[in-house]
């Protein structure tokens, strides 16, 4: 069971995500940097162990991929 912090962690960063890809497809001045901005983001809140998954595979993908 995760909790509510967690939950709430996960939500902000999907629209974090969703706010980055949309100003991206804009092609806005500033979209760069907060792409850059969520990917460390993930980053720092995958290492502290809130992004972990029941699935050891798919963490191997996010730590090949990122």
């Amino acid at each position: 069971m995760l909790s509510q912090g967690t939950i709430l962690l996960r939500i902000g960063f999907i629209i974090l995500s969703l706010t980055s890809f949309g100003l991206l497809m804009e092609n806005r001045p500033k979209a760069g940097v907060l792409e850059l901005i969520r990917c460390f983001i993930f980053i720092g809140v995958y290492k502290t162990g809130h992004l972990r998954s029941q699935f050891s595979s798919l963490g191997y993908v996010y730590e090949v991929r990122y």
